[in-house]
């Protein structure tokens, strides 16, 4: 993280919740560390200047958003599930039962790499302030964590933790408590017990969120704030509970899917209690298997209906999987960029047209619609968007297994310095930026 670690945040943009930089290494198909940067390149300074997010760091912008191509098995999704399982590790790993071990998914083509542990690191903006959060674990236990703020050109040290005694001339500042050494630069009563009580396999950052501890609030609603959605992120939940909250908020996504060409005048949902006797014979079958629902007398039905002309239309059986989808994902979109979250799609092109792809991603870069900087990763195959009128250099990644080691490596377009009237789609297709599949023949009989 040496880029960022040269900067210093401006603290006029408070509430902003922007991703700096992750790094990641020996997960899954990703072997030695990889760096994914949202950090500008100086070199674009009066490029799209409507991409950037100026003014949040000292010497640098950072992006809106970040396009990651690469063939299929390339490993593109798996940095992004190697951030999803960061987060989640944060959330979550507080509730892991002690001795219950840790989900490690180590690169498993090299005998080393499944004895050493899975590195993850990050660097983001939270309430004015630049955070960076280090973790290293594997099978059993965290062997590493450590979080330091950079309020000023100096960092603070929020604590560090190592399994057995670390390597370092200040080791008499450090507590031992169990078969782990902590560092706090003011070391409490408080601090102590919630260090007590973080098992094995559970992050004290995690911990400290159950215990109440409110320094580090900040950092975890931020890993709290990132939003993950798969190809078949397709559920119409959080869009209607979105639009139950308000007018405001149903009228916002009737906007969306209207200008978007759905055509939909409204939307309906309705929610009734059904005796279990009127259920047609199937779903009585597979119901009947539930010991904890055979018993029940009456269920909950729910139907949804969006109306086109005036004329309703049932969700799930007559509606296409394109209309499905953008209604599954306009909520969590209108959402984030409303309160200015770190968005990350895997395949953001599935189900939808590649203009709708680009309305998306053009809403992360208009400044009057994205006003809280909401960022967007994703990965794609669609090359449409791989046009230099709409997308900076910078913005653009690629992943491509390496032919020996078969590991995913990461590497920028900057890379290559192309021009900036260079045809970006028509070079990645001829294979002047790789991270395209090698098929050796056309025939298979």
């Amino acid at each position: 993280m040496k880029k960022s670690q040269k900067s210093i945040l401006k603290t006029d943009f408070g509430g902003f919740k922007m991703l700096i930089e992750f790094n990641v290494k020996n997960y899954r198909s990703i072997k030695d560390k990889m760096t994914l940067s949202m950090v500008a390149s100086n070199s674009d300074k009066t490029s799209l200047p409507n991409n950037l997010i100026k003014g949040v760091l000292k010497n640098d912008n950072l992006l809106r958003s970040a396009l990651i191509y690469g063939a299929n098995a390339s490993g593109k999704t798996n940095v992004l599930l190697a951030l999803n399982f960061f987060k989640r590790h944060v959330l979550l790993s507080a509730n892991n039962p002690k001795g219950s071990g840790i989900k490690f998914e180590p690169f498993k083509l090299e005998d080393n790499s499944k004895k050493n542990p899975t590195e993850m690191g990050i660097a983001f903006l939270k309430n004015g302030i630049r955070y960076i959060y280090e973790i290293s674990f594997n099978k059993e236990r965290v062997v590493y964590e450590s979080l330091q703020s950079y309020e000023s050109i100096r960092p603070k040290i929020l604590f560090k933790r190592h399994f057995n005694k670390p390597k370092t001339k200040d080791v008499s500042k450090y507590h031992k408590i169990h078969e782990y050494y902590y560092y706090f630069p003011e070391y409490t009563k408080k601090q102590k017990e919630i260090a007590n009580n973080t098992n094995e396999n559970t992050l004290y950052l995690s911990k400290t969120r159950t215990e109440n501890f409110k320094l580090t609030d900040d950092v975890y609603e931020w890993f709290d704030n990132l939003v993950f959605m798969g190809p078949d992120s397709v559920g119409e939940d959080f869009t209607l509970r979105l639009s139950e909250k308000s007018e405001k908020y149903k009228n916002l996504i009737l906007n969306a899917l209207n200008i978007a060409d759905f055509a939909i005048d409204n939307f309906k949902s309705e929610s009734t209690l059904v005796n279990y006797e009127e259920l047609p014979k199937q779903i009585k079958s597979l119901l009947a298997q539930n010991p904890d629902i055979k018993h029940l007398n009456k269920l909950l039905r729910n139907e949804f209906w969006v109306y086109h002309k005036g004329k309703p239309f049932d969700f799930m059986s007559e509606e296409s999987e394109g209309t499905k989808k953008m209604f599954s994902i306009i909520g969590p979109i209108i959402d984030a960029l409303e309160k200015g979250k770190v968005m990350i799609f895997d395949e953001f092109e599935v189900k939808l047209h590649p203009d709708l792809n680009k309305f998306i991603l053009d809403l992360f870069h208009n400044p009057t619609q994205n006003k809280q900087n909401c960022q967007l990763i994703f990965t794609t195959h669609n090359t449409n968007l791989l046009d230099l009128d709409n997308i900076r250099r910078d913005q653009v990644w690629f992943t491509e297994k390496n032919p020996k080691s078969c590991a995913t490596e990461l590497y920028s377009l900057l890379e290559f310095k192309p021009r900036k009237d260079k045809n970006i789609e028509r070079g990645y297709l001829a294979g002047k930026y790789g991270a395209l599949p090698f098929i050796k023949k056309s025939e298979i009989f």
